[in-house]
């Protein structure tokens, strides 16, 4: 269900929001009114475009890989389903009588600060996220984990999703290929993900799939990148 939502001023000279193109800013706006009360929603680009762009020619998996890109948003996926959740939602939306979400809550993460339960006042919750921000410093992509198929499944694979503009529940399959191309090296192809990231490439996954293309008939990798 829509729901009326509030545009505070500054929202226009965020830094975030500038680095968007108009119809990518349109589009954000536009996820407010169908988010829930906590931000969240079913993240289904078919469904967006037709409920907020039903007349413009656009791309909606380009605009809202902008909008990921400048991380505004995360997607993630429960048992299947993929859905987003709008990044500070809580502390822009005024809303005084939330009505329960339906859908579940994002992994928790350093850069995405729980959003405080209904029960919860504003002081208490702004402490909450504030003591949550201080105690996560480093960025999921960098977190070191002992089992780096893990940690490429889990933080390597939502960072290319975020850099795509895909759901990281499609990209699952296509990083297991890239692993079986590496002889099983997961840290090799987070090492990729990471440099894409980084250098900010524009179509991430067919930059990693021509560093990973192979340069004779052997079938030997492109190692210079990893």
């Amino acid at each position: 269900m829509a729901r009326i939502r509030s545009i505070k001023p500054e929202f226009w000279t965020d830094e975030k929001v500038v680095s968007l193109s108009p119809l990518a800013r349109l589009l954000f706006i536009g996820m407010w009114n169908f988010a829930d009360d906590y931000g969240r929603g079913e993240y289904s680009p078919v469904r967006m475009k037709m409920q907020i762009l039903p007349a413009d020619s656009a791309d909606i998996s380009e605009l809202l890989g902008e909008i990921r890109r400048e991380g505004l948003i995360v997607v993630y996926a429960v048992e299947g389903k993929d859905y987003f959740a709008i990044k500070g939602f809580g502390k822009h939306q005024k809303v005084d009588h939330r009505v329960a979400s339906k859908h579940p809550e994002p992994p928790s993460s350093a850069d995405f600060p729980r959003n405080p339960p209904p029960d919860q006042g504003e002081d208490q919750g702004k402490d909450r996220n504030t003591e949550a921000d201080a105690s996560s410093a480093v960025a999921p992509s960098t977190v070191v984990s002992l089992d780096p198929s893990r940690m490429l499944f889990g933080d390597g694979l939502q960072v290319l999703a975020s850099i795509s503009g895909k759901s990281a529940q499609s990209l699952r399959s296509q990083v297991g290929r890239w692993v079986q191309l590496t002889g099983k090296d997961h840290g090799a192809v987070l090492r990729l993900i990471q440099q894409a990231r980084d250098q900010s490439i524009i179509d991430p996954v067919a930059w990693i799939e021509a560093a990973l293309k192979p340069k004779d008939p052997d079938g030997d990798i492109y190692r210079a990148v990893l």
